[in-house]
């Protein structure tokens, strides 16, 4: 509610499309189709931590590492397994129609957020509680970093003002709208950077980083130049959209 405030009175960019459709398509594929997925597999994170915990295998569950440290390494390994895996859903032919759907919104605010396909997410989670399975980290710390995630996603999709020099610090620490929007742009090369989920840094360690759109943030394309206008963008397009013919060159 914070962020949808924010963008109607301080927006970054005026959208192309109706706000209204949008946000409507966006929360019924989200609720209808994502959220009992979405919820069901954030609670099992903290539980599958929560079970693995006592586990004598787990990476992270060394008696000798104290709490902090061991919630420090969760933090970033975790954010880290996230950076690893979207560079994996341009990268590879298969993965890059389901996660598509996401670049498909010709406009970019905080509805954006709502948008992956239920594959994805299917996908995602489920390596992604492996993982934990396998680090058998504190509790509290993945439940941390699923806040942080839920919280970091609506704002970097945001359509909201931020200063420049307060979106130059904030880059120091955490991905800026600024930034993620730079990822959402019809250009490829810019498509393929700013991969984080909640921290700047893998992008840059990894040369993935870039700063600014070629075209500058308010003329920049957003979305994918082989999906254009309402058509291709209802609901049951969005869901057909990686089983199409043409799905691998958009």
């Amino acid at each position: 509610m914070i962020c949808a405030l924010w963008e109607t009175f301080r927006p970054r960019r005026i959208l192309a499309a109706s706000t209204g459709r949008r946000w409507t398509r966006h929360a019924i594929l989200a609720f209808v189709f994502n959220s009992p997925l979405t919820w069901l597999l954030r609670l099992n994170a903290v539980m599958v931590a929560l079970a693995v915990n006592g586990s004598h295998y787990g990476l992270l569950n060394r008696g000798a590492l104290p709490l902090w440290l061991r919630c420090l390494l969760c933090v970033l390994i975790l954010d880290l397994f996230k950076y690893v895996q979207h560079r994996l859903y341009h990268a590879i032919p298969v993965l890059w129609r389901i996660h598509q759907v996401h670049h498909a919104d010709p406009d970019f605010d905080w509805s954006t957020s709502l948008l992956f396909h239920p594959g994805e997410l299917l996908l995602s989670e489920g390596s992604y509680l492996g993982l934990i399975a396998i680090l058998a980290p504190p509790p509290l710390a993945v439940l941390g970093v699923e806040l942080a995630v839920i919280l970091q996603n609506i704002f970097v999709h945001a359509n909201v003002k931020v200063p420049a020099r307060l979106d130059m610090r904030l880059r120091g620490l955490l991905i800026t709208p600024d930034m993620h929007r730079i990822h959402h742009s019809d250009e490829i090369g810019e498509q393929n950077a700013n991969f984080g989920t909640v921290f700047p840094w893998w992008d840059r360690v990894f040369s993935t980083y870039v700063s600014e759109p070629e075209r500058g943030h308010e003329k920049m394309g957003i979305g994918l130049r082989g999906v254009s206008g309402e058509r291709g963008l209802t609901i049951l397009g969005l869901l057909r959209l990686p089983f199409r013919s043409d799905a691998r060159e958009l």
